[in-house]
């Protein structure tokens, strides 16, 4: 059994200034949830991560790991990759509407904009063809080198997803939202319906004998489909999550898990190892509940620290009322957290029951969620630029306004609140006004109150910062920390997908304060979780 060698992503989790430590609980991550997958003409098998707007490729004898895109790269959100006969890979960029194309010598274009939720991609015969990944009116088109505009084949899917030329010549797709796999003649015409009732299939890829294999990423099941007679049978059954495969030419099967980026290895006889093992995919925010539990939001799923280095997944996207895709938590009474999503909601959440009750809709990108000591929720609107209040479902008051891109927020004992204004590099305390508490700032965003103590997370300078709230003295506890885009890039927010996935798509990095003065940080640039303590 071969294994990535991921020994590259470990190192020090950041420097503590004296009287403090820093502890590694989780993580790092070896790959931020993993998506598309595709052998290259160099034999290495690329794979897309999405989240973290990277593309890896391995050597699949020898695990050994090269990094072809980076975050902070020219490659956003990459979804899904394909490989023409002159070796040019084209990417699909999923939350950054448009499909990018490398050069083998490394340069990167543009081939078409303006095409959200761009998703499947695969070539034939140096033929480019693209799908959509959206709820309504996704089509099926073909690409040009020379950028004219698409041919559509087909149109009016619903989620249609990783996509391949089968040896009748035709072109099959998967739609999430209908549970079904379909195909279609290359020039077009009518769709024929291949398979339904599947637990949401998102990929489809061919085997050495002409079989069609499916993904259940609701059930992790691998199914197998003869195009000729369409009789189903079952290869494999993984975990839930799955997102893509890749064939070798000896019937091992490598499958991609887009919720925790495990990558399995299916032998020809069945037999399954891990060649990646399980991280998280987009990891934002932490919370630590009353008894001390921590959770930690992870784009699609919400996670229970079950001790050093090990979590288990207490809800995830495709659970009946999941809250949907994350953007922070804050921790309730009991097993209650609330919640802020990319569709503008603030949701209370039982992890126990797995039950959600809406308490607000049509936020403008709330990110920041934070429980007043009465109850009462505080709300940062980045879209808006306000704080709001909510005591109650659907009731609302707006605390602040005229805010540059709030992001963070925290609950002061007294009722006030306090804001990390990204767009102005400080930390406000809201209180009848506006009042400045930090200043000087890079890009301010997770905050926590522990005592009497204030802490920041400095995502642009890489530190987190304590302020006393009684006489404002300040200093940095922790610095080099794996959290923000990359030094010296940086990344503007993504469109994402009117109506699924609302951009703006920008990365964040919360923090919770627990009971014992322990500040955990959501560290999203390596993917772990880190504890700042006093020694």
């Amino acid at each position: 059994m071969v294994q990535a060698d991921n020994s590259s992503i470990i190192h020090e989790p950041g420097t503590a200034a004296s009287g403090w430590r820093i502890e590694r609980l989780l993580g790092p991550s070896p790959l931020h949830g993993s998506n598309g997958m595709r052998f290259g003409p160099d034999g290495l098998l690329y794979v897309a991560q999405c989240f973290a707007n990277e593309i890896t490729a391995f050597d699949i004898r020898t695990g050994a790991r090269k990094e072809i895109n980076r975050n902070g790269g020219p490659i956003k959100a990459p979804d899904d990759l394909a490989f023409d006969s002159h070796g040019v890979m084209y990417v699909t960029e999923f939350f950054n509407a448009q499909v990018t194309t490398m050069a083998p010598g490394g340069k990167v274009d543009v081939l078409i904009d303006h095409v959200p939720g761009a998703n499947g991609i695969t070539v034939y015969q140096d033929r480019i063809f693209m799908d959509e990944c959206r709820p309504a009116d996704a089509q099926v088109v073909e690409l040009f080198r020379d950028r004219r505009p698409p041919k559509v084949l087909v149109d009016g899917l619903d989620l249609a997803n990783a996509l391949s030329v089968g040896p009748d010549g035709k072109l099959y797709f998967p739609q999430l939202g209908k549970g079904e796999v379909c195909r279609v003649a290359l020039e077009g015409g009518a769709v024929e319906r291949v398979a339904e009732g599947l637990g949401v299939p998102t990929a489809v890829k061919f085997d050495n004998r002409g079989n069609l294999l499916v993904l259940h990423a609701l059930t992790g099941e691998i199914s197998r489909i003869d195009i000729q007679n369409l009789q189903k049978s079952r290869v494999a059954m993984l975990s839930p999550g799955l997102d893509n495969l890749v064939i070798t030419p000896d019937d091992r099967l490598f499958v991609s898990n887009f919720l925790d980026g495990t990558i399995t290895e299916i032998a020809a006889n069945g037999q399954h190892s891990t060649f990646s093992p399980a991280g998280f995919a987009w990891l934002s925010t932490v919370a630590c509940a009353e008894d001390g539990t921590v959770y930690l939001s992870d784009f699609g799923s919400i996670l229970r620290v079950a001790g050093r280095g090990r979590w288990e997944r207490v809800g995830w996207s495709f659970d009946p009322e999941f809250p949907g895709s994350l953007r922070s938590i804050c921790a309730g009474r009991g097993d209650v957290l609330y919640a802020t999503t990319m569709l503008g909601n603030l949701s209370a959440y039982d992890t126990r029951q797995r039950t959600c009750e809406v308490l607000a809709t049509g936020l403008e990108s709330p990110f920041g969620v934070a429980r007043g000591p009465g109850g009462a929720l505080f709300v940062a609107e980045r879209g808006g630029g306000r704080v709001i209040s909510v005591e109650g479902k659907g009731q609302l008051k707006v605390i602040a306004r005229g805010l540059a891109n709030p992001m963070g927020v925290a609950a002061g004992a007294d009722g006030s609140c306090f804001v990390s204004e990204t767009g102005k590099g400080r930390v406000v305390r809201i209180d009848g006004g506006i009042t400045p508490v930090l200043e000087g700032l890079d890009q301010p965003q997770g905050i926590a109150i522990s005592g009497n103590d204030l802490f920041v997370l400095d995502t642009g300078s890489k530190q987190l910062w304590t302020v006393s709230l009684s006489d404002n003295q300040s200093q940095v506890v922790a610095s080099r920390l794996p959290v923000g885009p990359p030094a010296g890039s940086n990344p503007q927010p993504m469109p994402g997908i009117p109506g699924f996935f609302p951009g703006p798509i920008i990365s964040f990095a919360g923090i919770t304060a627990a009971r014992d003065g322990t500040i955990y940080i959501a560290a999203d640039a390596e993917g772990s979780l880190l504890a700042v303590r006093r020694q």
